[in-house]
C-alpha cells in the first residue's frame, strides 16, 4: 500500500462510531490530494476499517452502499437528519468528526517509540479488555498468536501477551516499572464516550470525585485501570 494510502486508512481507523467525515476533511487534514483521491483509497482499501464513516459531504452515505452504511449508522447512534428511523442522510452538523491534527510521522526516525510490549497474567481477559480499548483508539489488530496479540497504529505497534515466561502476581503501577501509558484520545466528548463505555470492557475509572481533571484544571483526561492493574491516561485535545 503506497504511502498516502495507508496514511488514509490510519485516519478512517480512528473515527469513533457514531461520527463520519467527508471525503474532503481528510484530504484537507493530510494535506494532499482531494475528495477523489480519498475516494480512490476507500474503494481499495477500505473494507478493512469503517468505510461507512466516510461519506459524501452533504451527509448522504458512499455511493453503492447507501442501505448497508444506514445500519451502521442506527447501530452505532449517528446522528442523522429526521432521526435514527427515518434519515437517510448523517446530521453533519453534529456527526461530523473533527480529525486531530496530524503529528510528525515517526517512519523509523532515530530516537522514536518503536512499540510497547506489555506482559499479563490472563489473556483472555487483556485481549477483551485491551483489545476494545486500543479499537477505539484507532488501532488496528495486526497479529494474534493465541498467547498473544500485535495492535498497530501507523509504524507503532502495542503487544500484549502472555506465556511460561510471564511471573505470576498482578501488575503494580506504584512499583518500579511501569506507571501507565498515556494516549492522546481526541476530544473532550471523545473522552467522555469511552470512559461510557469502558465499564463494559473491564475497565475501571480511576479518581472518579476527580475525573476529569484529576490530572489538574487545565488537563481533562481520564484515568482507567484494567482487572491487572495496568493504567492508561487518556489525553483530551
Amino acid at each position: 500500500m503506497e504511502d498516502y494510502a495507508q496514511r488514509v486508512i490510519e485516519v478512517v481507523a480512528q473515527i469513533p462510531p457514531g461520527r463520519v467525515v467527508a471525503y474532503g476533511d481528510i484530504a484537507r487534514a493530510l494535506g494532499e490530494g482531494g475528495a477523489r483521491n480519498v475516494g480512490t483509497v476507500m474503494s481499495r482499501y477500505g473494507s478493512d476499517v469503517p468505510w461507512w464513516r466516510v461519506i459524501r459531504a452533504d451527509g448522504r452515505p458512499p455511493q453503492g452502499h447507501d442501505a448497508i452504511a444506514i445500519e451502521h449508522w442506527r447501530a452505532e447512534g449517528t446522528p442523522m437528519v429526521r432521526g435514527l428511523i427515518d434519515g437517510g442522510r448523517a446530521d453533519m452538523a453534529t456527526a461530523r468528526w473533527s480529525i486531530p491534527a496530524a503529528s510528525p510521522r515517526a517512519d523509523g526516525s532515530r530516537g522514536a517509540l518503536h512499540h510497547v510490549e506489555l506482559w499479563v497474567g490472563d489473556i483472555i481477559a487483556a485481549k477483551r479488555e485491551w483489545g476494545w480499548l486500543l479499537g477505539r483508539l484507532g488501532y488496528r489488530l495486526g497479529d494474534d498468536w493465541g498467547h498473544g496479540q500485535a495492535w498497530e497504529l501507523g509504524p507503532l505497534y502495542i503487544v500484549i501477551e502472555s506465556g511460561p515466561d510471564v511471573a505470576p502476581g498482578r501488575h503494580d503501577r506504584v512499583r518500579p516499572g511501569l506507571n501507565h501509558l498515556a494516549f492522546h484520545a481526541g476530544s473532550r466528548g471523545d473522552v467522555d464516550a469511552v470512559v461510557g463505555d469502558s465499564a463494559e470492557s473491564g475497565w475501571t475509572l480511576m479518581f472518579p470525585d476527580r475525573h476529569p481533571f484529576a490530572g489538574g484544571p487545565d488537563h481533562y483526561a481520564a484515568y482507567l485501570e484494567s482487572t491487572e492493574g495496568f493504567e492508561v491516561e487518556l489525553v483530551a485535545g
